[in-house]
């Protein structure tokens, strides 16, 4: 699968938990196209502009060194922003190449250091 279209199939499932119209809730500049806004996204996504996004399979050894970088994450939608009335997990794959993406988050949402 092409990378791009990865990321822009994550925003979209992203996008569909929420109440509130994407073109509210996403960055308001000029886009080239509606792929560009999702690719906008789904990097505000892995950098936590839309809550810690965790890495849920990454496996550390005894010393808390990284052994292998996550591929599975979450992301907590809050329930004012989700469609139910409660709070919901995004979970996504990244199942393309690893590009230390995985790591990134994983570093950033375990410490929570955003």
């Amino acid at each position: 699968m092409n990378y791009d279209n990865q990321k822009i199939e994550i925003a979209k499932n992203f996008a569909k938990l929420h109440q509130t119209p994407f073109a509210a809730w996403t960055p308001d500049k000029e886009y080239l196209s509606d792929d560009d806004r999702y690719l906008s996204v789904y990097e505000d996504l892995i950098i936590g502009v839309y809550g810690d996004c965790y890495g849920v399979n990454a496996e550390y050894d005894e010393e808390g060194g990284l052994i292998s970088e996550a591929t599975e994450f979450e992301v907590e939608v809050d329930r004012f922003e989700a469609n139910g009335d409660r709070s919901e997990l995004f979970f996504f794959e990244i199942n393309s190449e690893l590009t230390g993406a995985g790591k990134f988050i994983e570093d950033h949402g375990r410490y929570g250091d955003w």
